[in-house]
């Protein structure tokens, strides 16, 4: 059965989990089956014998995605700026003097933030970049529009 460790007391070794039935039962510390120690509001599963809980541990969840990186000495390391979002943007705006080769080297520009956004799709956790993609084909495309007008 799931439920919640609403309370664990460290003098008495002993607690109280309230079951998705609505019902408490009391457990001690023998039973505990988890990891670390038991603390409240745990999301935990457990048997029930005796009106009282046994083989009490964590419920299972799933895998969380990593946030962040670390190296080897446990230092967060910052997200780097992909090269390719950055070549979209620097050859977008390269082609605002590109004078009547602007669709071409715009075309080229869309084709670097289309790269770019990939790019950093593939590797959210050590890549950022999706903003500047972005821009250089807002760009790309206003300078397009503004040069055939």
């Amino acid at each position: 059965m799931d439920g919640w460790l609403r309370h664990f007391d460290d003098d008495s070794q002993s607690g109280e989990i309230e079951g998705e039935d609505g019902k408490r039962y009391a457990f001690d510390f023998a039973q505990w089956r988890g990891r670390g120690l038991p603390g409240p509001d745990l999301p935990v599963r457990f048997e029930v014998r005796d009106d009282r809980a046994i083989q009490v541990f964590n419920r299972p969840e799933a895998q969380r995605r990593a946030t962040s990186l670390r190296n080897a000495d446990g230092q967060t390391l910052r997200k780097q700026l992909s090269h390719w979002a950055l070549a979209a943007f620097v050859v977008a705006v390269a082609g605002i003097s590109a004078g009547r080769y602007a669709p071409v080297v715009e075309v080229a520009a869309l084709m670097l933030a289309w790269i770019g956004l990939r790019h950093v799709h593939r590797a959210p956790q050590r890549l950022r970049g999706y903003w500047l993609s972005g821009l250089a084909i807002v760009v790309a495309v206003g300078v397009t529009l503004w040069t055939q007008w």
